[in-house]
């Protein structure tokens, strides 16, 4: 266990114990139907285990020695945020990153971007607002820099980011991404979601200042111009 306490990933832990989780979460998928919909979707949750290439490629190629840690996603009754933490052993930085965005019941039959139709009624669809990166510590000292990135609108013919609520009780939740990638979280109480004010206060930045646009989109992270998100998504040297 890495002292940050990251999720999980197919990448970090072994070959066996990878398949022993994916293979007890593909068992209990899909025997249920309309999550999308259910009260217990709300909540704080806590990121365990994921096969997700974004996810994967931050807990083991983040560069200069950083690693990633605790990473959540708080949901409302129609927004949502997925938030991470990048920490230094030698506490040469701490970084927060947070996807703030709306989500809402997808449309019966829909495809996502793997060509899965929605007949269970356990998909969302999924709108990226800001991306927001703050920088609140260096070498130990508090500091405060903050830097929004915006998603540029969704392309004609791009597929509608969507997630599947494979599973959902009262502690667990699984969830497939638009591609297929496993996500499993664990409902947790320490996590809250930013109030409304705070939102709309991002949100109003984001619209009166001139950020950088970014494409979002299965894969676009890593193909992004924005220095934060290259300096997340590069290439390990080997």
């Amino acid at each position: 266990k890495r002292i940050f306490d990251p999720p999980a990933t197919n990448a970090t832990i072994s070959a066996e114990l990878t398949s022993q989780i994916e293979s007890l979460a593909a068992s209990m998928e899909n025997h249920q139907r309309n999550n999308a919909q259910s009260p217990l979707l709300r909540g704080n949750w806590r990121l365990l285990y994921s096969n997700g290439a974004e996810i994967t490629n931050l807990a083991t190629n983040l560069p200069l020695g950083f690693q990633l840690g605790k990473t959540v996603q708080p949901i409302g009754n129609d927004v949502f945020e997925n938030r991470g933490t990048l920490d230094h052993p030698l506490k040469l930085a701490h970084w927060q990153t947070n996807v703030i965005g709306d989500v809402r019941v997808a449309p019966a039959g829909s495809l996502n971007a793997a060509g899965v139709k929605n007949d269970r009624g356990n998909r969302v669809d999924v709108d990226f607002r800001v991306l927001v990166f703050v920088l609140d510590e260096v070498f130990g000292r508090p500091v405060r820099f903050q830097k929004i990135l915006i998603p540029r609108p969704l392309a004609k013919g791009k597929p509608q980011p969507a997630n599947d609520i494979t599973y959902l009780d009262e502690t667990l939740r699984i969830v497939r991404g638009g591609d297929g990638a496993l996500f499993i979280f664990q409902r947790e109480n320490d996590v809250k979601l930013l109030t409304a004010e705070e939102r709309n206060l991002l949100l109003g930045s984001s619209a009166t200042s001139k950020q950088e646009r970014i494409d979002v989109g299965i894969g676009m992270a890593e193909k992004s111009s924005s220095p934060e998100l290259q300096f997340l998504f590069q290439e390990r040297k080997q």
